[in-house]
């Protein structure tokens, strides 16, 4: 088994457990069996690129740092529903937070 596989299965089980849900709970919200997803968390199987995007969705995770993994662990904002001048406003917000990071470091 690649560590690829095995680290989708791994953070989809994490995911779910963060947020407080069980497999039959998930695999409801998924219309699959509670065995579709055990054998997904256990890298048995891999989901389907539409089930992938669902579950991201649902459980709020992202595969970029396991297709990615040289990007780093840096986590997303995501921006969705906020007007462009809300999301300048957040973009000079990170600005401000790095430039004072780089001076302490």
């Amino acid at each position: 088994m690649t560590a690829e596989k095995w680290q989708l299965g791994e953070a989809i089980r994490t995911a779910r457990m963060r947020k407080g849900l069980t497999q039959e709970a998930l695999a409801e919200l998924l219309d699959i069996t509670p065995i579709h997803l055990k054998n997904m968390e256990s890298s048995r199987r891999k989901p389907s690129v539409p089930l992938l995007f669902e579950m991201m969705e649902l459980l709020d995770f992202s595969v970029d740092a396991l297709v990615f993994p040289d990007r780093g662990t840096g986590g997303a904002i995501h921006t969705d529903g906020l007007t462009a001048e809300e999301r300048e406003a957040v973009e000079r917000l990170v600005d401000v937070m790095r430039r004072k990071k780089q001076t302490r470091g």
